[in-house]
């Protein structure tokens, strides 16, 4: 496996030595993927650990009837376990690394570090899972867009205080499975901010021009 430097520069590997990455995952192999391309199937590959090298993957569940709910959105360095039953779309050109299981089960009984850092980020996978379920349940629609919103401006690590552009990726729809509302409704939404001037929309990406508001309505009316 050719990508271990990029192994070790995601947050799971990065306080590994090369020589130990190098044992363990000797039998990995990563696939590129183009954006719009479906990456994984459910339960395709059943005995690997998926971690994003590079690129964003939209996580989803799809129903006989054709309607889809998106769990979550993988971003570089994030793990995910292949023996779900959901169905993984890639939302920009990347690479994705399929770990064994085995090796993965191995690493962690055999070196306490990596165990460590996997507590780490299946802790934030936790979070982010009751979060998203947290909202769906107690919160208004237009809190949760205002959250979202927040969130992906927050993740994009660009300065907050001035004019600066989050890459979006998603369609209204997909952003609709995401916070539990309609394509109109989500239309709307930032139709209006646009009209405020708060953002400008552009193709695949938003501008926000006062992130300011959107912190301030994305907060928890209890704060």
């Amino acid at each position: 496996m050719k990508s271990f430097g990029k192994l070790q520069g995601t947050h799971l590997f990065s306080r590994l030595p090369e020589a130990v990455v190098t044992q363990y995952f000797n039998h990995c192999h990563t696939r590129k993927f183009r954006k719009k391309e479906e990456i994984f199937r459910q339960e395709e590959h059943a005995d690997y650990i998926y971690m994003v090298l590079q690129g964003r993957i939209r996580v989803y569940l799809r129903y006989p009837n054709g309607k889809e709910f998106t769990l979550t959105i993988l971003e570089a360095g994030a793990v995910y376990s292949g023996h779900t039953r959901t169905f993984g779309q890639a939302l920009d050109d990347g690479e994705i690394v399929f770990i064994p299981v085995q090796s993965f089960r191995k690493l962690l009984m055999e070196v306490p570090l990596f165990a460590m850092s996997v507590i780490s980020v299946l802790g934030d996978s936790l979070k982010n899972s009751i979060n998203t379920i947290e909202s769906l349940v107690f919160k208004e629609v237009n809190k949760r867009l205002y959250q979202f919103l927040y969130s992906l401006a927050f993740a994009s690590g660009e300065e907050k205080t001035a004019t600066f552009q989050v890459i979006l990726g998603l369609t209204h729809q997909q952003i609709a499975t995401i916070v539990g509302s309609t394509r109109q409704t989500v239309s709307a939404f930032f139709n209006n901010l646009q009209k405020e001037g708060v953002i400008t929309l552009e193709k695949d990406k938003i501008i926000i021009r006062n992130f300011d508001v959107i912190a301030q309505r994305a907060k928890d009316d209890t704060e």
